[in-house]
C-alpha cells in the first residue's frame, strides 16, 4: 500500500518534482531574480540529458552523471531510500509469494516498481544536477569578479591554500548540494532505523529538511563573512553576494511564498478573514494547520487547495501556524488566551512528529 502511495502514484511523482524545485530556490537560485533564466534553462536541459532513466532525450551524457555519482550529488533521494530499505526488511513479500502462489503478479509489479522508482529518483536528480551546475557557475563568476582568475592560487584568512581549478569548483559546488539539499547518504543510522517502529516509515525526509535548513542558514552566514587573500595580498569577500542571495532565497521559499500565495488567492476570490477562519474550522484535522489557498465558486461556496501538501518546507512553518491558530481561538469569549496558546504549543510539538 505504501509503495502504491509513493513511487507508483502519478500524482506523487508530480508533487515530488515540484517540491524538489523548492530546494534550489531555498538556496537562492531563483530564475529571473538571482539567476539568468537562459542559464537556468540550459542547466536544467543539460541535467535532463544526463539522467540515468529510460526517457526520450535522457541518458545522453553518462560521463557527467558518473561524475555526479562520484561527487555524491545524485541517487540520494530520501523517500526512495526509506522505501528500498522497507522492502528489503520484508524481503518484498517473499513469504506471501510462496504461500499464496501470486508470484507472477509480484514479478510484474516488481518491474513497474523499478521503473517508477527510477523516475522518482530522476525527479530529484534533475534538480540536484541543475543546482550543482548553477552553484558552480556562480562560484567561478564570484571569484573572477574579485580578481581571482581560473587556475590562480589564493588562501583563506587563516592561510589554507587553494587553487581555483575544476576540482576546487566541483567539490565546493557538490558540497553545497550534499549539505543543503536532502540527501539519504547523510541520514543517521538511528533515524533510518526509526522506520521499524510503529510511527511511520518515511522518517528520513523530515529529518533531512531540518538538517539542510540549518545548513542553508549556516552556509549563507558563512559566505557573507568569508574572506580570502589573493596572490597580490589583497583581502576580498567574493562570496558575500551569494550568501545574501542564499539567505533571502531561504526566507522567501519558507515564509514569503506560502503567505504571499495565500494572500493572492484571498484577493483574487475576495475571501475575508472571517471566511478563512470559518474554513479552518471545517477542514479535516490534517489540514487545520496547513497553508490553505481559498477558492470561492460563482455560487459562493468555498473550496481550498492544501498548499502545505506540496511544500517541502512546511515542516518549519506548521508549528507557527498551529500556535497562531490556537491564539486566534483564544480570542473568542468562551476560551482563555493563555490556555489556547499552551494547547497550541502542545499541538505544534505533535505536528513536528506527524511526518514521522
Amino acid at each position: 500500500a505504501q509503495l502504491a502511495k509513493t513511487v507508483l502514484s502519478p500524482i506523487t511523482h508530480v508533487r515530488n518534482l515540484l517540491s524538489a524545485g523548492a530546494f534550489a530556490t531555498a538556496n537562492g537560485l531563483i530564475p529571473g531574480i538571482t539567476v539568468n533564466p537562459v542559464e537556468f534553462s540550459k542547466a536544467m536541459r543539460d541535467a535532463y540529458r544526463s539522467l540515468d532513466v529510460n526517457l526520450v532525450g535522457a541518458d545522453k551524457n553518462r560521463e557527467f552523471y558518473n561524475k555526479m555519482l562520484k561527487l555524491g550529488v545524485v541517487n540520494t533521494q530520501t523517500q526512495v531510500g526509506d522505501m528500498s530499505r522497507l522492502l528489503r526488511d520484508i524481503k518484498y513479500g517473499d513469504e506471501l509469494i510462496t504461500t499464496t502462489g501470486i508470484g507472477p503478479f509480484f514479478k510484474m509489479l516488481s518491474k513497474a516498481k523499478k521503473w517508477s522508482q527510477d523516475m522518482y529518483t530522476a525527479e530529484d536528480d534533475i534538480w540536484k544536477m541543475t543546482t550543482f551546475a548553477l552553484e558552480r557557475s556562480r562560484l567561478e563568476k564570484a571569484f573572477n569578479k574579485h580578481g581571482i582568475a581560473k587556475d590562480s592560487n589564493f588562501t583563506d584568512i587563516i592561510g589554507n591554500k587553494f587553487k581555483l581549478n575544476d576540482d576546487f569548483l566541483d567539490e565546493r559546488a557538490a558540497a553545497i548540494v550534499r549539505n543543503n539539499v536532502p540527501n539519504y547518504d547523510y541520514v543517521s543510522d538511528f533515524v533510518k532505523d526509526l522506520r521499524r517502529l510503529p510511527f511511520g516509515n518515511f522518517v528520513s525526509f523530515p529529518a533531512e529538511i531540518m538538517r539542510t535548513s540549518a545548513n542553508i542558514l549556516d552556509s549563507g552566514l558563512k559566505e557573507v563573512s568569508e574572506k580570502f587573500v589573493r596572490a597580490d595580498g589583497k583581502v576580498v569577500q567574493p562570496l558575500k553576494s551569494i550568501g545574501y542571495k542564499r539567505l533571502v532565497g531561504f526566507g522567501t521559499t519558507v515564509a514569503v511564498v506560502p503567505y504571499g500565495t495565500q494572500e493572492a488567492f484571498k484577493a483574487i476570490h475576495n475571501v475575508t478573514e472571517d471566511e478563512m477562519e470559518a474554513l479552518k474550522r471545517y477542514v479535516p484535522s490534517w489540514s487545520k494547520n496547513s497553508t490553505l489557498l481559498p477558492i470561492k465558486t460563482d455560487d459562493g461556496k468555498m473550496k481550498y487547495v492544501d498548499f502545505s501538501h506540496a511544500n517541502a518546507y512546511d515542516l518549519l512553518i506548521r508549528p507557527v501556524n498551529t500556535i497562531i491558530n490556537a491564539s486566534t481561538r483564544g480570542m473568542s469569549s468562551d476560551a482563555r488566551m493563555k490556555d489556547e496558546i499552551v494547547k497550541g504549543i502542545f499541538e505544534a510539538t505533535k505536528e513536528l512528529g506527524e511526518p514521522f
